[in-house]
């Protein structure tokens, strides 16, 4: 398990680089092909690191004792293969040949996980199968939206907004289906709420298809798509809120991991206040005229700010992570950049909606900022091979 968490933390490590290299690009300080780039960087990112993470969370925390560990083992270092060939094919040809191949054996790679997940999950409570059950079914959906981008390419239909909305449904039913629900079972394996734990949780489930309109919103559709995204988000909005309302928060262990542990439940609780906003066509207008600030401050927010901390917090908590001072330095790094970062994605679109540049040089000074990611990662990796110490 221990070669595996690392692995985890290696991709993220390269995500974090090749993020950064994104900044740089943007800054005029490197001429490498941007696009390509960004694939490399969201495929990395979200199958070698969320994607990933997700994987050992189920298999060591929800799954433990109920699940042939061999064959999950065996699974997983069959997914890096595919990662890896993703990794060294988007930033030499983008969708290619080779890296299409590579992204559809991750995808049945990722078959034969959720059906083994979707049968060893059975002997859990009730609540926590829904939501493992209802994690793998949007995993295996989110799969679609990359065929329809084949077939969208193949038609030559790359500029429609049927090509741009494959992209989004992957997305979508990936990370707020997938992860989402992945770390909602956790929470009711570990923080369930008192009562209500069924309606609770097919309330995320049904309203995370409603939310897929959301993701949908800048094509400008009928009012009652509007009608949709806003009852969906009203819907995860009240069933998270009752449930943090309805469990005692003791926060235990050292202080960075509780500091950790709070920054991601703020930013968890901000992306569903976002969502709801969201769903206003005033503030659709708000995104659609800020995306490089707003869209990509609320991604990060989600997927660093919820997703990753909240990975590592659950990782220290049961121990998958070697607990010491390089670790703590690292963990310190990488907050102090996601705070400092989303400050600057959304004050800047405030200021940009309004008519102003609050920072004249936002990309050079957002890359300066951005530096503390992959530092702080890589930190946290070289933690992994230091001997841990005991959490107080």
């Amino acid at each position: 398990m221990k070669n595996q968490v690392r692995t985890a933390l290696a991709f993220f490590f390269i995500a974090a680089v090749v993020g950064w290299l994104l900044r740089a690009v943007q800054s005029g300080w490197l001429l490498l092909h941007f696009k390509y780039l960004l694939h490399t960087h969201s495929h990395v990112a979200l199958i070698g690191w969320v994607y990933n993470g997700c994987f050992l969370l189920l298999q060591h925390t929800i799954l433990a004792g109920k699940s042939d560990s061999s064959w999950y083992r065996r699974l997983f270092w069959l997914t890096q293969i595919t990662i890896l060939g993703m990794l060294f094919s988007f930033p030499v040809q983008g969708y290619g040949a080779i890296s299409i191949t590579f992204s559809t054996l991750y995808i049945f790679a990722s078959y034969a996980l959720g059906c083994k997940i979707y049968r060893d999950i059975s002997t859990a409570s009730p609540p926590v199968v829904i939501a493992v059950r209802a994690s793998v079914i949007f995993l295996m959906m989110s799969s679609l939206g990359p065929f329809a981008l084949g077939y969208f390419m193949s038609q030559g239909m790359g500029d429609s907004i049927y090509y741009k909305l494959s992209i989004y449904w992957f997305l979508h039913f990936l990370y707020n289906g997938f992860f989402l629900l992945t770390l909602v079972a956790y929470g009711l394996r570990y923080f369930p709420p008192p009562a209500h734990q069924g309606a609770i949780t097919w309330s995320i489930v049904i309203s995370t298809l409603a939310l897929f309109f959301l993701s949908a919103l800048w094509t400008g559709p009928d009012a009652w798509r509007y009608v949709i995204s806003f009852l969906g988000s009203i819907v995860q909005l009240l069933a998270f809120g009752y449930w943090a309302l309805t469990i005692p928060w003791r926060l235990t262990g050292h202080r960075i991991s509780s500091s950790a542990a709070v920054l991601a439940m703020v930013a968890f609780f901000l992306k569903l206040i976002f969502q709801v906003a969201a769903s206003l066509p005033v503030i659709q207008v708000f995104i659609n005229d800020t995306v490089p600030y707003a869209v990509i401050g609320f991604i990060h927010l989600v997927m660093l700010g919820f997703f990753s901390l909240g990975l590592l917090v659950i990782f220290i908590k049961h121990r998958l992570l070697a607990f010491n001072m390089v670790l703590i330095a690292g963990l310190a790094l990488l907050m102090v950049g996601i705070f400092l970062s989303e400050i600057m994605l959304f004050t800047q679109a405030i200021m940009v909606s309004v008519g102003y540049l609050f920072f004249e040089q936002f990309f050079q000074q957002l890359s300066v900022v951005s530096t503390l990611l992959p530092i702080g990662i890589l930190l946290l990796l070289i933690s992994q091979f230091i001997p841990g110490q005991k959490q107080h």
